[in-house]
């Protein structure tokens, strides 16, 4: 092979690996910018990834609506792409730092171990 195919190689990876980096980073800070959109809208939100897996999780959506107005809203299945997930992280970044200074610090985790406790388990 020659040094050139194996330089234009080379190359081509270091600018996959570039974008791809980008592309996460840029979709963060789309995310950031698009929480403190909703939050002057007055919406508070959730990005999650991955279907409801757990029987407590429909409780845990509902108990975060009634109690806090929180919305639950799942961007990607089991399968994402780095600027969904990079997105969903800017996104709970600064949604989940007003979360917090509203309602208190683990809000959702704790609405989250509640949710288990009191879903009962579905039969064997």
């Amino acid at each position: 092979m020659s040094l050139l195919k194996i330089a234009l190689g080379v190359g081509v990876l270091a600018f996959v690996a570039c974008y791809s980096t980008q592309g996460s980073w840029l979709a963060e800070n789309k995310g950031r910018a698009d929480a403190r959109r909703d939050l002057k809208a007055g919406k508070l939100r959730v990005e999650a990834m991955g279907g409801p897996s757990e029987p407590w999780e429909g409780t845990n959506v509902r108990l975060l609506k009634e109690r806090y107005g929180i919305e639950f809203d799942l961007v990607a299945d089991c399968v994402v792409s780095d600027s969904v997930i990079g997105h969903a992280k800017g996104y709970n970044e600064i949604m989940g730092a007003e979360i917090s200074r509203r309602f208190g610090k683990d809000v959702l985790g704790k609405t989250a171990e509640e949710a288990r406790k009191i879903t009962p388990s579905p039969p064997p």
